[in-house]
């Protein structure tokens, strides 16, 4: 097997959500395993392993193929590193169930045993139930078309509107994404409550409707949106008020792998 060198430490902490969503989107290669054997690399094998830290080759039985361009063999393996235990080796041993999510490689000599590279540092989970249930909720929303490319990028323009009836008003953001595809952001006031905030994912800005959190178009707006208006918005007290409640109402992103 090809020997590609693995990202640097991997996430220790539970995964949000959104990680999950961001290894899911990443990863061609989406498989629950449980692990046969974990062959630690020496120094000569891997001289740039930073002191404390340990590079292995993971070898894992399918339990189940999540997400795959082609049909898969019976096992697969892949490079991990990360924080040694203490008798300096990885901290995990046979007989783990793991979720995996990579790209496939060419090569390895074995075809009963598909090489992966690994899409992160963190893209070797242990398995649970909950996790594989959000993993297969995520592809499945993923396969939508309307799903697709819906991160911001930034906010093109907006306006700002009084009503007929004092107390009332509306804000209008339009939004670019990855994808091309239009979001508008609309946040409606009246007197004494809350502000409404909605998205129309369409041309039809009367269609617009409220944002349901962990779904890809949530992810898009609490991961994409800029923190603060274009200057020529900002401008506009009543703009950027309704700026900012639109994005304390969408949430936080919760996003805790760095991206890149």
């Amino acid at each position: 097997m090809a020997q590609p060198k693995p990202a640097a430490t991997p996430q220790t902490a539970p995964l949000s959500w959104t990680d999950w969503a961001d290894l899911v989107l990443a990863s061609p290669v989406i498989l629950s395993a449980t692990v046969d054997d974990v062959d630690r690399l020496g120094r000569k094998q891997a001289p740039d392993v930073p002191p404390g830290q340990v590079r292995a080759l993971v070898t894992a039985r399918l339990t189940a193929a999540l997400k795959s361009p082609s049909v898969l063999p019976a096992a697969a393996a892949w490079l991990w590193q990360g924080e040694a235990d203490a008798r300096g080796r990885a901290p995990f041993s046979k007989a783990l169930p793991v979720l995996v999510f990579g790209s496939p490689m060419t090569g390895g000599g074995d075809p009963s045993v598909q090489p992966l590279r690994l899409t992160a540092a963190h893209a070797q989970q242990p398995w649970s139930g909950a996790s594989e249930a959000t993993v297969r909720s995520i592809l499945a929303e993923a396969l939508k078309p309307a799903a697709q490319g819906l991160m911001v990028t930034a906010v093109k323009d907006g306006f700002h509107s009084e009503g007929d009836v004092p107390g009332r008003s509306e804000s209008q953001f339009f939004l670019s994404t990855e994808g091309g595809r239009p979001l508008t952001l609309v946040v409606s006031r009246t007197a004494g409550t809350e502000p409404t905030v909605r998205v129309a994912t369409g041309d039809l800005v009367d269609r617009a409707a409220p944002v349901q959190r962990q779904t890809l178009l949530w992810r898009g707006l609490a991961c994409g949106m800029p923190r603060a208006l274009p200057a020529s918005l900002a401008a506009n007290p009543a703009l950027s008020a309704d700026y900012a409640a639109a994005r304390t109402s969408i949430g936080v992103c919760g996003r805790t792998v760095p991206q890149g």
